[in-house]
């Protein structure tokens, strides 16, 4: 969208709980990136209008799960190209994860990633749970604490109890919160997508979905001995939205994400082994996505995340039981939950799962779109579609099932405050 500086919108769906307008149709001016004017109707000559049918402007989308490649792997990813991607699929922030090489273990470190976002987008740094992301001894949380740091995790990897015990305790101190992937890896070693009838027919090493409920139960008795803020990243299946939900009515400070991807594909896609369709956790069945679907309504589900993972092509362009495991998703995820979900989950409902809901997770301060704020802010609307080709691509990484897809709705611009 041309000329964004200074443009007059109108009538689009303003979706903010924090703004009077929420839930309005609104006429709203902006100037040199502020809100200057919000009314029922605004009459101003000489500005560029935008009518688009059936548009909704929000505060930018959260991300609380971005993987930069950079530093260590630029070759996959780079802070500004993953800042571009993030900027055009809505995005004004990203939690980025520590697993990069060196991992974020350190202040400086903290600091350093803090320094680079590119474009306005917001790096809010994670750090590492253990030293070099080594499930052996705890990292300087509380030094990476005071530098900036957002939250702590190890990423994917294997959190024993007596690390996450002394993590969730130590981190108590500071109202940490400590992120932790459940998938139980000694149930199925070497597991490459659900177990189940697909894998069974395709000879594949199947993933069961008990070891991420395993997982799930171990890690909420460990809260409950030690107290602390947990968080469960990227759960897939029908037994984890359960437990989830039962802790939260035991009034259990624990909270959790799903992938954006998780909601679009099923076991049963990854017939032909696709390898662009090889993720951690894997896709399941029809039955656990209804389930994800009713965890997004009743809010036991805290947040969709991106979990963005950058793969050069050859290490996807391989047979499928070497693959790497991931998406680049930066640009899709925001659209391909509003394909999956048509009709399923209320615009409102959807879209603070990607702004409001994670960054209040985090502590991110989101500003209210009102007259006279400088907010950063999504446009976007459902009355056109959007074709995703590698010519409009922004990642470094094309490792998508979606490149060549078209996906419901279109982000027509993500407003940014000046660095």
């Amino acid at each position: 969208m041309e000329n964004v500086k200074n443009i007059l919108l109108r009538q689009v769906t303003i979706v903010d709980p924090s703004s009077s307008h929420h839930l309005k149709k609104r006429d709203v001016q902006i100037q040199n990136g502020k809100i200057i004017r919000i009314a029922s109707s605004i009459k101003v000559n000489d500005i560029p209008t935008l009518h688009q049918t059936d548009s909704y402007l929000t505060p930018a989308f959260v991300d609380l799960q971005t993987r930069l490649g950079e530093p260590g792997n630029e070759i996959a990813e780079t802070f500004e190209s993953a800042c571009n991607a993030a900027q055009q699929g809505g995005y004004g922030a990203l939690l980025a994860y520590p697993s990069h090489s060196p991992a974020t273990t350190q202040a400086a470190q903290i600091s350093y990633i803090q320094q680079n976002a590119r474009k306005g987008v917001r790096l809010l740094p994670a750090g590492c749970i253990s030293e070099d992301m080594n499930g052996l001894q705890l990292a300087e949380m509380y030094e990476m604490h005071q530098a900036g740091a957002f939250a702590f995790t190890d990423d994917k990897k294997n959190i024993s109890i007596t690390l996450l015990a002394r993590a969730l305790e130590y981190s108590k101190t500071f109202n940490g919160l400590i992120i932790v992937f459940p998938m139980e890896p000694q149930l199925n070693p070497g597991g490459l997508m659900h177990e189940g009838k697909t894998s069974t027919l395709m000879g594949t090493k199947g993933i069961s979905s008990v070891s991420e409920s395993m997982r799930i139960q171990r890690d909420l008795e460990i809260l409950k001995y030690t107290g602390g803020r947990l968080h469960f990243s990227n759960i897939s299946c029908a037994a984890s939205v359960d437990l989830i939900r039962k802790a939260k009515r035991q009034k259990l400070s624990v909270t959790c994400s799903i992938s954006a991807h998780q909601l679009s594909y099923l076991d049963e896609d990854l017939i032909n082994f696709p390898a662009n369709l090889k993720v951690l956790p894997p896709f399941r069945t029809e039955h656990d996505r209804q389930s994800l679907i009713e965890g997004i309504n009743d809010d036991t589900i805290d947040c969709i995340v991106s979990d963005h993972t950058p793969v050069i092509i050859e290490d996807k362009a391989v047979e499928f039981e070497y693959a790497h495991f991931g998406i680049s998703s930066l640009m899709t995820a925001f659209q391909s939950v509003l394909t999956a979900t048509e009709g399923d989950i209320e615009i409102s409902q959807l879209v603070k799962k990607f702004n409001t809901d994670p960054a209040h997770l985090i502590g991110h301060a989101l500003c209210s779109i009102e007259e006279s704020s400088s907010p950063a802010m999504t446009l976007f609307t459902l009355s056109q579609n959007t074709t995703f080709s590698k010519q409009n691509w922004k990642s470094k990484s094309f490792n998508s099932p979606f490149i060549g897809e078209t996906l419901r709705g279109a982000v027509l611009h993500t407003f940014l405050p000046k660095p």
